[in-house]
This record gives structure tokens, sequence and C-alpha cells, in this order.
């Protein structure tokens, strides 16, 4: 018996002084993740573009008030320019000048070939100063017209009309520019031609 208590001594130590051993081995540190910083890009300002001084030309006559695109247009639909400074008729379309003729202004009468000696498209331009304009918006706005403003802040007075009569009217006020449309049927889609047709001028007198 005595020999198995000495061995299972033994074995105790052993056991004992490896775990010792152990005990006196320092641990390796647990590794840490490094996490870089995320850099932000750096964005440099952009300068706003600087603003473009559009200067205002009179056209010379009705040729030159519409870009070619719409004297196209209207060809195709069969309405042409007929009347107003430019045509053999010249400004004596009507008996009286138009009211943008009397500020100095040109008036351009287009006929649509199915209905003849009747303007479908009066078109006009008169040129505005500091001392014109205040009397030209008080007449617009005794016409009793409704008032609105473009996207680039300009005044507007405008009439819807009616399919079948009187038509639309479109004027814009610019500071140095008066342009004016009127249709010979009015309603909801002649208006609205009425308005782009109003921004061909603008685009034609500010290029």
């Amino acid at each position: 018996m005595t020999p198995i208590r000495l061995l299972s001594s033994a074995t105790a130590l052993a056991l004992a002084l490896g775990l010792a051993g152990c005990a006196s081995e320092p641990e390796e540190p647990a590794a840490v993740e490094t996490v870089e910083p995320t850099v932000e890009p750096t964005v440099e300002p952009t300068a706003a573009p600087a603003p473009v001084d559009l200067t205002f030309t009179m056209p010379a006559d009705c040729t030159a008030i519409l870009p070619e695109a719409r004297v196209e247009s209207f060809l195709d639909q069969g309405i042409s320019l007929v009347g107003g400074p430019g045509t053999e008729i010249g400004a004596t379309y009507l008996p009286e000048p138009t009211r943008e003729e009397a500020a100095g202004g040109i008036s351009c009468f287009y006929e649509d070939e199915a209905r003849p000696n009747i303007a479908a498209f009066t078109l006009s331009v008169a040129p505005v100063s500091t001392s014109t304009r205040a009397q030209i918006v008080t007449d617009l706005t005794s016409q009793g017209l409704n008032e609105g403003a473009t996207t680039n802040g300009d005044a507007t007075f405008w009439v819807l009309g009616d399919e079948e009569g009187p038509g639309a009217v479109h004027h814009v006020v610019t500071d140095d520019a008066w342009i004016s449309v009127v249709t010979l049927l009015g309603g909801e889609v002649f208006y609205e031609e009425a308005v782009v047709i109003a921004g061909d001028i603008l685009d034609v007198v500010y290029d």
C-alpha cells in the first residue's frame, strides 16, 4: 500500500508544481483592433455664377419679333405675318394705332389662312422707361385684367378668354419692355400658347 501512497503524493506534487508554473507565466495581452479615423473629403465652396445683365433691344420690325422656330411653327399651321412694320400693309392694318404703338412700339398681325382678314394673333413690343412704366401699369390695371408675375418677378396682366371669343390676352411688363400677345380665340389652350409666345418674344428682345 505504501508505494501507492507515495506515487499519489508524487503525482500531486507534480500537479501542484505544474499549476504553479502555469500561474507564474504572464498572460499575453489581447490584441486591440485599431480603428483608423475616417477623414471626410474637403469640399471646396463653389462660387455662384455672376448674374448676367440682359439688355433690351427693340426689334427693327415685325420680321424680327419672333425666333425662327416659332415662325416656322406658325407657317406649318397656316398662320403668317400680314400686317405691321416690315410687311406690305405696314402699320395700317388697323385704323387706329394700338396702345403699344402709341407708346413707341410695334404691333404685328398674323392671320390664319382658314380665317382671313382677321388677326389670329396680335403680337406687340414697346419700350418702357422709368417715366412711362407706372402709366402703362396703371392703364393695364384699369382694364380689370388679372394680375400676376413671371418667375423673374416681372408683372403680368392677363385674361383667359373663351373658346368662342373673346380671345386670350397676356401682357408682360419688365423694367424696360412691354410685351403683349392677343389671340382671336381664348380658353386655356390658347392662353397657354399666348404665354409661351410672350416668352419667345422676350428671348428675342433680350438676346
